[in-house]
């Protein structure tokens, strides 16, 4: 028999659910939403009690993986162009053309390491996010001439060039400036601010300001591309892709060149990033069955805790829209197993609640650990806000070394 509830006993629901809409940033809407969430299977886990095997889960949850990133374009003819090349103290930096599709080419650079007896490992490095769409890969490389502004910001986030560092570890190292930064942004400043849409046309207005190429210049710059993220992602979607899609298709080409190196060994491939670019690792380690190890920084959480205040400061490239009924991203992430995966949370990070930076640990802890598998997972907390601090990057490092 269906037993009503009493108005007495209805009444600690109601503010309850007052209470937790009052704390979110969609007010009334969010019990509905999180109701949403709470109902979702999360059927393609490995932890779900019907997968017994690593293979046989992988076998059903990659083509679902794939599948919502919603894109898979025709590779586009032709061979890899090195248009420069320059040495430094103990490796040389190449910079690589690659071909991608008929629309476009993805600018990668290559660092190799000096005096090579045999085939190397190699390690595709992903940069962050930031806020800073101006520079790609200058956020992990120096160069001579550096501005102050990209010096200040690398030293604050990343505390010294880290692509510089992992090469002189003796790896071959690889990475290109992803979709919407560096050689790849948009570029607002070519546009008629009278006929851009009136959300962003004194961002772009302001841009016109400043001197070229000045530090002023690249923060009007990086304000206007923020504020095109969102028409750049309703324009990615009534294409018929997804952020996500077009971010992990490129980087599954990159890790297709480094692999093909003569310097490198093609059985022997890593990925690591901070910020979306632990969010690409997670994805690739997702999508591409040839790495053997990953360190993902700054973004692993349980998408269900982002719910309340928590996605307001996040960008439009981490949605892959339709995976999260049937899987975490740690769910995701864990798809790389048997190969290993570091996970670095910082403690004092804004953009996830503690909640989501613990659970996602634990349930890859729990994952690694029904796989037989637990020495191959760790995660790790570090007491600083987001970043990739030197200390950070030699235990990732060691990682590395230890599983690839």
């Amino acid at each position: 028999m269906h037993k009503s509830i009493s108005r007495r006993g209805l009444m600690p629901l109601m503010l309850a659910t007052a209470a937790r809409a009052a704390e979110s940033d969609v007010g009334n809407l969010f019990p509905s939403l999180e109701w949403i969430s709470g109902q979702n299977p999360r059927d393609l886990s490995f932890l779900d009690g019907r997968w017994k095997k690593l293979d046989a889960w992988k076998k059903a949850a990659r083509p679902e993986f794939l599948s919502r990133l919603s894109y898979s374009p025709a590779r586009a003819a032709g061979t890899a162009e090195v248009i420069h090349r320059e040495p430094r103290d103990g490796f040389s930096i190449e910079t690589v053309r690659l071909p991608a599709t008929a629309a476009y080419q993805i600018p990668l650079r290559v660092l190799v390491p000096d005096n090579r007896s045999s085939r190397l490992p190699a390690v595709l490095v992903m940069h962050c996010h930031s806020g800073r769409y101006v520079w790609g890969h200058e956020k992990v490389l120096s160069s001579p001439g550096d501005a102050a502004d990209l010096v200040e910001f690398r030293n604050q986030v990343y505390g010294r060039p880290f692509a510089e560092a992992l090469v002189k570890r003796g790896f071959i190292v690889a990475f290109s400036d992803a979709f919407y930064f560096g050689e790849r942004r948009l570029r607002v400043e070519s546009m008629d601010a009278a006929a851009v849409p009136p959300m962003v046309q004194p961002q772009v207005r302001a841009i016109a300001q400043h001197a070229a190429g000045s530090a002023q210049w690249r923060g009007a710059v990086n304000a206007a591309c923020s504020i095109y993220e969102h028409l750049t992602a309703k324009t990615i979607f009534s294409a018929g892709a997804t952020w996500p899609g077009m971010l992990v298709w490129d980087d599954q080409r990159c890790l297709d060149y480094l692999a093909s190196r003569p310097e490198a060994d093609p059985k022997r491939l890593g990925c690591i990033g901070l910020s979306i670019g632990g969010l690409r690792t997670a994805h690739l380690a997702a999508a591409d069955p040839r790495l053997r190890v990953a360190c993902v920084i700054g973004w692993m959480t349980l998408f269900h805790e982002q719910l309340n205040r928590h996605l307001r400061n996040h960008t439009w490239m981490c949605y892959v829209s339709g995976l999260y009924p049937r899987m975490e991203l740690a769910d995701a992430a864990a798809m790389i197993a048997p190969g290993a995966l570091l996970v670095q949370q910082c403690s004092r990070d804004q953009l996830f609640p503690m909640a989501g930076m613990k659970g996602s640990v634990e349930r890859l802890t729990e994952i690694y650990k029904k796989a037989k598998l637990p020495e191959r997972f760790r995660g790790t907390f570090y007491d600083v806000p987001h970043s990739f601090r030197p200390e950070m990057q030699e235990e990732a490092f060691a990682w590395i070394e230890k599983w690839i």
